[in-house]
């Protein structure tokens, strides 16, 4: 009879970081709450300082989150619906997409329950801004200052 292999793959490996990290970032927790190392003013570790720092960008500079306005800055390219994974400091931009992306229309195909249906996915706000989670040809990150976009690379995830 043949053993079933206990190892995980990459992609499984990758998707379980992930998944960590996103319950963490729900749960109120990250990886740093329990360190006063990196924290600046306030007790506040650069993250949540980047973090405010861009949220002040967004009500100053864009329309209301949620907003038609909002909504209507998107259009509807598809990036920020394929895979990412970290490397080091850097986001990499994969060419792997999610299993809910259409990659015919550049839709979502469950669009009002994505976030209920795939837990990596996150909402376009500060949190994937300060990831540097969108490509730079996006509306919402043209003009913001200091914006580091993800490095794209040409593989999938089951490649990395």
């Amino acid at each position: 009879m043949a053993r079933k292999s206990s190892r995980k793959t990459a992609k499984q490996r990758a998707i379980d970081s992930a998944l960590a990290v996103v319950r963490e970032r729900r749960n109120g927790r990250s990886s740093t709450s329990g360190s006063k190392a990196g924290r600046g003013a306030g007790g506040k570790t650069k993250k949540q300082l980047e973090i405010e720092r861009i949220e002040r960008w967004l009500k100053r500079n864009l329309p209301p989150q949620g907003s038609p306005e909002w909504e209507a800055l998107c259009t509807e390219c598809g990036k920020c619906c394929y895979d990412k994974v970290w490397r080091g400091s850097r986001l990499m931009l994969l060419k792997s997409a999610c299993g809910y992306f259409d990659t015919k229309t550049n839709l979502c195909k469950c669009y009002e329950d994505r976030f209920d249906n795939e837990p990596l996915c996150l909402p376009v706000g500060a949190e994937i801004m300060q990831m540097g989670g969108l490509p730079e040809d996006c509306p919402y990150v043209q003009e913001l200052p200091g914006y580091r976009p993800p490095l794209v690379v040409d593989k999938t995830i089951d490649e990395i």
